[in-house]
């Protein structure tokens, strides 16, 4: 990348420079306390060394020296220095940073004509600049569920500023797009100062790359298929078995109910029959009985439809708990799956009967 020089309205003479030298980082020293003396001893040779060089416009090599050195220690100055420095190597942008930042701290009462000579050479040469910065913009055309990875002049830039004019130092660079999934889009650009360009990249599907499945699950496999694997019949088995237990539990209730009728209405009809064998001799009764023996009668064949049910339900429980199972048997439920589907109990409960079978 060429270097793009620009001048300022203000130059120290390189003696002038190494008269600040001595108190370069005097406002840094002065609330440094506490900190490691290597540390700024290191930072006041760095930044004496940078000061050299960017006075003797030897900016490539005192970029380093000036950077290192406000990381270390900060330093109005040597912050002057750096942002010049940056800006003379064509990094405009981070240069105009570095000088951005420096102006926002206000200057101090009293200030030194070093420190007051650093902010309007600052001011100066942001000036000059900030008009010229070229920016770019980029945008990708790409499905929205990509992940999108942003690339330019080899480093990382986050995908956030896609479509949004980013500040660009001039000269050549190298915009790069990746998303899992997809073909590489790269593409070329050359910025002149105070330049814009738009970067159109389209990603594409990489044929080679494996695609992801969003159908849902396939077809249920034919019962007695020795391809379909347990686990895939597995759920629907336990889902049988589990229904299948309640239900034989509701029949078990049933019976309980119909034993319990059956009990009740049968004793109270006993009890009439026992109170008419006195009066009914020979068990032909009289007009005046005809009432309670009616009435015995209907008591004793809800008895028996209550013993009826009882027996029912008790017959027809369990046989669902038998076709329930246990964990077992549902996880092998996929061995046989063609007999335990078709298999229907049923019941069927008439006045002094039951009948109980299942169909196949």
């Amino acid at each position: 990348m060429s270097a793009h020089k620009l001048t300022w309205s203000w130059r120290p003479t390189l003696a002038a420079s190494l008269v600040l030298g001595s108190g370069l980082l005097a406002p840094c020293i002065a609330h440094a306390d506490g900190d490691e003396a290597n540390e700024t001893a290191a930072a006041r040779q760095l930044a004496v060394d940078g000061v050299k060089l960017a006075q003797a416009d030897q900016c490539p090599d005192a970029v380093d020296k000036l950077e290192r050195a406000e990381k270390l220690k900060h330093s109005t100055i040597v912050l002057r220095y750096l942002g010049e420095c940056q800006v003379k190597v064509g990094r405009w942008v981070e240069g105009s940073e570095s000088l951005r930042k420096l102006l926002r701290e206000p200057l101090p009462e009293n200030a030194s004509p070093a420190l007051e000579q650093a902010y309007d050479s600052a001011a100066n040469t942001l000036r000059d600049v900030k008009p010229r910065i070229p920016s770019m913009r980029v945008v990708v055309n790409a499905p929205r569920e990509a992940e999108l990875k942003l690339k330019v002049d080899g480093k990382d830039v986050a995908t956030t500023v896609l479509g949004v004019a980013l500040p660009t130092d001039p000269g050549d660079h190298q915009v790069e797009v990746f998303a899992p999934g997809y073909l590489k889009a790269s593409s070329s650009v050359k910025l002149a100062p105070g330049a814009s360009a738009t970067v159109a990249l389209e990603l594409k599907r990489d044929p080679n790359a494996p695609v992801a499945s969003k159908q849902g699950p396939g077809p249920a496999p034919l019962a007695g298929s020795h391809d379909a694997p347990a686990a895939a019949v597995e759920p629907a088995a336990v889902e049988h078995s589990h229904t299948t237990r309640a239900l034989s539990y509701v029949s078990y209730g049933v019976a309980a109910v119909g034993l319990g009728v059956g009990v009740v209405f049968g004793q109270s009809a006993m009890h009439d029959e026992k109170s008419l064998h006195g009066s009914c001799p020979d068990r032909v009764c009289g007009s005046d009985q005809q009432g309670t023996l009616d009435f015995a009668k209907t008591k004793g064949t809800i008895a028996t439809i209550g013993f009826a049910a009882a027996g029912g339900g008790v017959a027809l429980g369990t046989i669902l708990f038998l076709l329930s199972g246990d964990s077992s048997s549902s996880k092998n439920a996929s061995a046989a799956p063609a007999r335990t589907a078709s298999l229907h109990p049923r019941a069927a409960v008439g006045l002094g009967n039951v009948t109980v079978g299942a169909d196949f």
